[in-house]
């Protein structure tokens, strides 16, 4: 176990600003035995009239133990009270700084990292494998420093008083050591499986609940789920593997340690009749053996859950490892916004979506793409944005590479329209303000008009302050449509991004929001993607992309009289307006 990397990761790699927590909770552990030790100089001074026949009992002394007594108690609720907001309060701001750390990692990863993982795979960084570091920083690190304080600072006592007797109660704890270790390596193992099996869980779940509405279709009960239930009870037996492996060995540890209890006992019973050991000596011995090992049988305990803490320690360290996209410089300023694709290729996973693609896109012009689903074009709008980094070749806007710019710079000058709107569970005025963040009442307002959708908002129970739910999912397809088209319009980017904003909407939603975009895109550098080609007849270039590459481009009217694949399409979809049931 790396007690110093689960430091390093819990504190953003400055584990000095847990020091203090260590400190304090090590001089708490260190108080709890100052009760004891005035309770043993007591017990010496009533003895004493026993063991030295015509002593006078010193009530003077008892008198001023018992109010050192109280006065020691003062002081440990005092440093208990410091210890525990030093360990909590500041602990929870730590982890709260790397909580904000991780996400914005996140947040500049590429799209391929989140292609790659199960959605519970991503949720289990910020919940429950950060909520491990949490556990970690809060209680157990500073809990086992100090946990190890009281035994060795009273071990260090005892052997000034009898060092036989302190020799003997120190022999168990190596002995108890081997099955600490086998246990540590057990939780490893166990722990790999079981947390594994826990993120799967966690993906089922979330694929439970997004296709609840299929099952609900097809009357598919949660027990009939089969990938769910596997993934429980799979979840179930790890789990239990996990506790049943480990716990007997840490078990074993603790009755070797306690044996030191019988080793005091006995050895303190021979030097007490051979008169070596004072009888006051031997009560006090009997009095701090158990508080010897208490706190030990602790530092077991908190040895095996820091052991499966540290796996989510080391799945968060991983993560921070993952590459980001590589910044440009802050300095880099767009010469213009034509966007140029030069010899592009690029594959998901080992899929070949883009294949040395060229094409120009011109600046203040609206370019759409049209061609087959499937043949890159929503791909092409991801490389824009640079959701993803190309394989091969690069993409100029301005006529520099997307890398010479900050990707917060980069994203700050592109504003996205899709199909799929997303709107986060917040009020309306909020989901429209992420548009730019700065935006007064009236410019939200102004913005909303353009997007078609100020009247429906003001017909809302709360109007701009309406909640809209998860996912938006109080609202119409249409409305969260002209919402998203909204803050697009309020963050005014130079380059807007649409793909099929229109496609799954009513007429009347439809004829709404393209007089929104009509708004939105003036004077832009425009790229639509659309299956339905009259959308996109009076566009200024129509590109046909055709298994990742350019298969012709131009106008409407060009492209129609060159009889390749844009007529063939088109043909289709005018034959397929006749279709009736």
């Amino acid at each position: 176990m790396n007690i110093k990397a689960t430091l390093n990761s819990a504190t953003l790699g400055n584990p000095r600003r847990l020091y203090p927590t260590i400190g304090w909770t090590m001089l708490e552990y260190f108080l709890r035995g100052a009760p004891y030790g005035f309770l043993i100089l007591a017990v010496w001074y009533i003895f004493e009239p026993l063991q030295y026949p015509g002593t006078t009992l010193n009530t003077t002394a008892i008198i001023w133990l018992c109010a050192g007594l109280a006065f020691s108690i003062l002081l440990l609720f005092l440093v208990n009270k410091k210890s525990f907001m030093m360990a909590y309060k500041d602990g929870y701001i730590l982890c709260a700084e790397g909580r904000k750390d991780i996400t914005e990692h996140l947040r500049r990863l590429p799209m391929g990292f989140y292609n790659s993982r199960d959605p519970g795979d991503i949720g289990a960084y910020i919940v429950s494998d950060y909520a491990n570091i949490e556990s970690v920083v809060t209680h157990l690190i500073p809990q086992f420093f100090g946990a190890l304080t009281m035994p060795l600072v009273a071990l260090a006592g005892l052997a000034f008083c009898n060092w036989q007797l302190a020799l003997a109660a120190t022999l168990v704890i190596p002995l108890s050591i081997p099955f600490v270790i086998l246990a540590t390596v057990i939780i490893r193992n166990t722990g790999k499986r079981q947390q594994k099996t826990k993120v799967t869980a966690a993906s089922r779940m979330i694929e439970y609940i997004q296709g609840i509405k299929l099952i609900k279709a097809f009357n598919l009960e949660g027990t009939k789920f089969e990938r769910l239930e596997k993934s429980f009870h799979n979840l179930m037996r790890e789990s239990i593997r996990l506790e049943a492996a480990s716990g007997p060995t840490l078990i074993l540890a603790s009755i070797v340690l306690n044996a030191g209890l019988i080793l005091i006992i006995l050895l303190g019973m021979t030097l007490f009749f051979n008169g070596t050991l004072s009888l006051p000596f031997y009560i006090m011995f009997l009095i701090l053996g158990t508080r010897i090992y208490e706190p030990l049988l602790q530092v077991m305990v908190f040895l095996g859950e820091m052991t499966y803490m540290e796996l989510g320690v080391e799945r968060v360290e991983n993560l921070r490892k993952s590459p980001l996209l590589t910044e440009g410089s802050k300095d880099e300023t767009f010469n213009d916004f034509s966007i140029e694709f030069k010899d592009v290729s690029f594959k998901y996973n080992d899929t070949q979506v883009i294949n040395r693609l060229n094409l120009h896109i011109p600046a203040n012009r609206l370019t759409a793409l049209a061609g087959p689903s499937g043949s890159g074009k929503t791909t092409l709008t991801r490389l824009i944005a640079r959701f993803w980094d190309v394989e091969q070749g690069d993409i100029l806007i301005g006529g520099k590479s997307i890398k010479a710019y900050t990707t917060d710079n980069l994203l700050s000058s592109v504003s996205m329209v899709f199909q799929d709107v997303y709107l986060f569970n917040d009020s309306i005025r909020n989901n429209i303000r992420l548009g730019r963040e700065d935006a007064t009442q009236e410019e939200i307002i102004a913005a909303a008009r353009a997007a078609q959708c100020h009247d429906f908002i003001k017909a809302l129970p709360d109007g701009y302050d309406t909640m809209v739910g998860e996912g938006g999912n109080t609202l119409s397809g249409g409305e969260k449509q002209r919402i998203s088209i909204a803050r697009a319009i309020l963050k005014n980017a130079p380059i807007v991004l649409l793909d099929e904003a229109t496609a799954a909407l009513d007429p009347e939603n439809e004829f709404f929001i393209q007089k929104a975009i009509n708004d939105l895109i003036r004077n832009k550098t425009v790229v639509v993607i659309a299956h339905r080609l009259n959308t996109i007849q009076q566009a200024d270039k129509i590109v046909v992309i055709d298994r990742g590459t350019v298969a012709e481009e131009g106008t409407h009217e060009h492209l129609l009289k060159n009889n390749g694949l844009y007529k063939s399409l088109w043909d289709e979809q005018q034959r397929i307006k006749g279709w009736k049931f």
